[in-house]
């Protein structure tokens, strides 16, 4: 059995020379390629590095979100205290918006807390429309604001939101609010969605995107020779990749024989599923040596085609978070197969 790599992508390219629930392979809908896709080739495991990269806060759990301050008229410990305090009620405005969603009778209370009245207005017209279809509805909520403050009393907030269930076709929502503060502290006076076409949130994109480069380092120390019980494989593979690749290291153990490559990836997210599951695809350049070698020769075997010049791969992968870390459930690939370099129309706006 050959030993087939895919990868993720980011917006620019990255050699693969580095280490970083729910869900299987995508390809059918894969991204940024022109074509149709052949038959999905034998997929490979993908180590990942640790990546100190929590998932967002949900509404059953609200822990202060990750935010980026980007500081104006205030000084660093007040704009330190600023964006805290913006932090948290956006954090109080999600909380309240879910409690309103499950909610028997839409009670506007929780969202007027914080959040001025034209706010919560179209927050429940939303719920009323929703209504006509369906009942309350429990959602989880993961949030990753980016602060701006904008003055003592003035702020800015830009956030991929993730809800589940979603009210539009794509888990992110890409939102905009703005903030003022008065006598009783910091409200909502205005929300927009600036985008209903999906998003990722940075901090989500940069640690996936990490795991997957990490991978490659990683699969050259358990690979080359092949060792089926080093600790690199399982910190960085999840089920079923995790499962297939021991398998397949075993088989090579058995033959003598490695698989080394040294491929160009350019990943980049193209769908989230969750806060803690988010799929990558990538137009990959192999290294024209790529293959299987038989350790005592050093010689490659037949059982990989060699890499022709100029040659493309199409890798898809499955990134989930488990065990506090970013690690690849799934890899399916298309070997040789036209498709485009990240970042292709495919690959979602970062917030």
């Amino acid at each position: 059995m050959s030993a087939q790599r895919t990868s993720p992508a980011t917006g620019t390219a990255h050699t693969a020379k580095r280490l970083v629930v729910i869900g299987v392979a995508l390809l059918a809908t894969l991204a940024g390629c022109t074509g149709e896709p052949a038959a999905t080739t034998t997929t490979e495991p993908s180590p990942s590095t640790t990546v100190p990269a929590a998932p967002p806060t949900t509404s059953t759990s609200v822990p202060p979100p990750t935010t980026t301050l980007v500081p104006d008229e205030t000084t660093t410990t007040e704009s330190g205290n600023a964006e805290t305090a913006v932090a948290g009620v956006w954090d109080e405005f999600w909380v309240a918006w879910a409690e309103v969603r499950r909610s028997e009778n839409l009670d506007r209370g929780p969202l007027q807390a914080v959040a001025a009245d034209s706010v919560v207005d179209g927050v429940i017209a939303l719920f009323e429309r929703e209504r006509q279809t369906s009942g309350p509805v429990d959602t989880e909520v993961a949030t990753h604001p980016n602060v701006t403050i904008g003055g003592e009393a003035e702020a800015v907030i830009e956030d991929c939101v993730l809800l589940r269930p979603t009210f539009t076709e794509t888990v992110g929502v890409w939102y905009e609010a703005d903030l003022r503060s008065d006598d009783d502290g910091w409200r909502i006076t205005d929300l927009s969605i600036r985008s209903l076409q999906g998003c990722v949130p940075a901090v989500l994109e940069r640690a996936v995107i990490e795991a997957y480069e990490g991978y490659f380092d990683a699969e050259e120390v358990f690979w080359d020779p092949p060792d089926p019980s080093h600790p690199l494989i399982e910190e960085s593979l999840a089920d079923p990749q995790l499962t297939f690749i021991k398998g397949l290291l075993r088989e090579h153990e058995r033959r003598g024989v490695a698989f080394r490559s040294d491929p160009t990836i350019h990943p980049e997210v193209v769908e989230v599923r969750s806060a803690t599951e988010l799929v990558i695809l990538d137009c990959s350049e192999p290294g024209i040596d790529d293959g299987l070698y038989d350790l005592a020769s050093g010689e490659r075997l037949v059982d990989e085609p060699p890499v022709r010049a100029g040659q493309r791969d199409l890798r898809s992968a499955v990134m989930v978070f488990v065990d506090g870390k970013w690690k690849a459930s799934d890899f399916q690939a298309q070997v040789d197969y036209e498709c485009e370099f990240a970042p292709t129309d495919r690959g979602l706006p970062s917030v």
